[in-house]
């Protein structure tokens, strides 16, 4: 019987270190256990974002994809894909740029309900450019949406601009430090949490009824041609080192047509073309 007992540990002790020795032989795959241990119902935070070649369909390695709020960037990988698990719960302004395309910003939820994946589709830039009129040391840009912004800028028609050169200056500041001196019509208001916005000085409330407690008439904001929402604008979080080109325009009839007609003003930001 004790020889019986006996065998019986043997066995199982050499069965207990064999088990060891093929788990410490296994591969350990860490993105997995992630994915469905503990965070399962987070899941949403790994929202993936393609990038592609618009005109062949191509996707597009190592386009810089950044999360303009908090300056943390990702580059995509050969299957042009790039996880967002860098982006703060509910989303962030994304900005997507590759050498030798026209770069994008838009807005990306990241929510449990908002889980399908983002395409975006990149514009290669145009090599022959039209013949332009050179002032000074100003850049020629390559987008269309820049050049139409220093045309704007050099004939300061009906708002108030900051051109590349003198944003670049300003790269130290915040946005808000680097706008609200320089464009009249414009201050900035405090949220409930810290966060900074821009409203209109000329009419801070929408309305006057039972008195203005606090300014809410909030600057429409456009980047990249983009509407962004007021949950992505805490303009202390903005640099000016990722912009080129603004624009503020405080009253409607100043406002070009295609950004609307925003009675509380109106900012457009044009990034940088590196």
């Amino acid at each position: 019987m004790r020889l019986l007992v006996a065998g019986f540990a043997v066995g199982f002790l050499v069965t207990a270190i064999a088990a060891t020795a093929a788990q410490q032989r296994a591969p350990t795959d860490t993105s997995a256990v992630h994915r469905n241990g503990a965070s399962a119902n987070q899941r949403y935070r790994y929202r993936l974002l393609g990038v592609y070649d618009d005109a062949s369909g191509a996707p597009i390695e190592g386009a810089e994809v950044r999360d303009m709020l908090s300056g943390v960037s990702s580059p995509t990988s050969v299957t042009g894909t790039v996880s967002l698990f860098f982006l703060p719960d509910s989303g962030s302004l994304v900005h997507i740029r590759k050498i030798g395309y026209d770069p994008q910003t838009l807005t990306v939820a990241i929510t449990p309900t908002d889980t399908a994946p983002v395409t975006v589709a990149l514009h290669k830039s145009v090599r022959q450019l039209p013949t332009v009129k050179v002032v000074g040391a100003a850049p020629v840009y390559l987008a269309s949406r820049l050049r139409a912004a220093q045309e704007r800028t050099e004939q300061h028609a009906g708002g108030h601009f900051i051109d590349e050169a003198q944003m670049r200056k300003l790269d130290n500041e915040t946005l808000t430090q680097a706008l609200t001196p320089r464009m009249p019509g414009m201050m900035s208001t405090q949220g409930a949490h810290g966060e900074t916005y821009l409203v209109s000085s000329r009419h801070p409330c929408r309305s006057t009824m039972g008195g203005c407690r606090a300014p809410n008439c909030y600057i429409s904001v456009y980047i990249d041609g983009v509407a962004s929402t007021i949950a992505m604008q805490d303009f202390n979080r903005l640099s000016p080192d990722e912009f080129a080109i603004a624009e503020f325009y405080s009253s409607p009839e100043t406002t070009p047509a295609e950004f609307g007609q925003s009675t509380c003003g109106t900012l457009l930001l044009w990034t940088r073309e590196r």
